[in-house]
């Protein structure tokens, strides 16, 4: 068995050191429905190097790709095509059988969110799903090079929503080594219970600590948790905290980047990727600069 140390520098060494990190956020929100097959198919065929999404567990054990602790009443409607009324279920609360009925493949009319992202295409009939499907859809367009930064979703503010902590990054742990990528995959997460789980039992999967705006000396600790990257909204990143960062040895990745103006400030400043839910637009911004662009890998969801 590997000494964790040695563990821990195997999963540094499998991410990009070199190579500008380009995240598709939870598929590509901004042109297909977010943590779908369709969005992870888009960002595939278009090109990136990371996979971004989020993940929870139903009731039956299974590890699914959905971004809210609960379904969301702008993304989901129900058996009758009828969209769902606030709260919406827990994921965990559901089997995935039962979560297979909700249909999240557009966006809901006159809905902020749908404001927020004018060129997504819907794709009615989409269902949320499993992590396992997304690992063999990347098989089939294949892209054996294509990584995933896939997030815990839960909450100590909402601690009946969602496995517990440890329960919820084994069962991640379990599904990621199943699938054999464990070499591929990182997992990120704000909620750092998860992270230290990861550390401390699947060291040979890297951890990436996530935070957002507001989130006093971040850099720092970041490091003292064991971290090798920061994730931070980008509002939080300038000059001196990428110093910082950078001061203490920390990859640098933010989120979630997504006009052409501040894709392009975000690059200025050196970082190792972004992430984004307009790829294209990134690519757009890399293409000029003269940057290498993850390849393509065509596939259908």
């Amino acid at each position: 068995m590997r000494s964790p140390t040695a563990a821990w520098l195997l999963a540094l060494l499998a991410l990009p050191a070199l190579a500008f990190d380009l995240q598709g956020h939870r598929g590509a929100r901004g042109l297909a429905p977010e943590n779908t097959l369709p969005a992870f198919a888009a960002a595939l065929s278009l090109g990136v190097s990371t996979l971004e999404l989020d993940t929870g567990v139903t009731r039956d054990g299974v590890v699914v790709v959905h971004h809210d602790r609960r379904l969301n009443p702008d993304i989901a409607r129900g058996p009758d095509g009828a969209w769902i009324a606030a709260p919406g279920p827990a994921i965990h609360a559901l089997d995935f059988a039962e979560l297979q009925r909700y249909d999240v493949g557009r966006l809901r009319p006159g809905s902020a969110y749908a404001a927020a992202f004018p060129a997504q295409r819907a794709v009615d009939g989409t269902r949320v799903p499993r992590l396992a499907d997304v690992f063999a859809l990347a098989r089939r367009a294949g892209n054996g090079e294509v990584r995933f930064n896939i997030e815990t979703k839960l909450s100590p503010q909402a601690p009946d929503e969602t496995l517990a902590p440890e329960a919820f990054a084994r069962a991640l742990i379990a599904e990621i080594r199943r699938a054999g990528m464990a070499a591929r995959a990182t997992i990120q997460s704000f909620d750092w219970r998860t992270l230290a789980v990861v550390q401390a039992e699947a060291p040979e999967i890297a951890v990436v600590h996530l935070t957002g705006a507001t989130f006093p000396d971040a850099p720092r600790r970041v490091k003292d948790a064991g971290g090798r990257t920061w994730s931070p909204n980008v509002t939080a990143l300038n000059a001196t905290t990428l110093k910082e960062a950078r001061d203490l040895g920390l990859q640098v990745v933010p989120w979630t980047v997504n006009a052409p103006g501040d894709i392009a400030a975000t690059i200025d400043l050196g970082v190792d990727g972004l992430i984004s839910d307009r790829p294209d637009l990134v690519h757009d911004e890399m293409r000029r600069r003269g940057m290498k662009l993850p390849q393509p890998t065509p596939v259908l969801p």
